[in-house]
């Protein structure tokens, strides 16, 4: 994954939440650990995108109820 969109990485984040549900916040954490672990600065900056395209898409779904 290069570089990624705004919209990618929403996609992204709906896949994930479906996938983890409320355990997405630790698959995220667990990836961008293992990212920078490695020191793939790419990698981390797109999975740190899609981390913040979670958390819009939590809270927007939340202020929806």
């Amino acid at each position: 994954m290069d570089s990624i969109d705004d919209a990618r990485a929403f996609l992204i984040a709906r896949e994930l939440i479906e996938q983890h549900g409320d355990d997405v916040g630790r698959f995220l954490q667990d990836k961008i650990d293992a990212l920078m672990a490695s020191a793939d600065l790419e990698q981390l900056s797109a999975w740190f995108v899609i981390r913040n395209a979670v958390a819009l898409s939590i809270q927007s779904d939340a202020t929806l109820h």
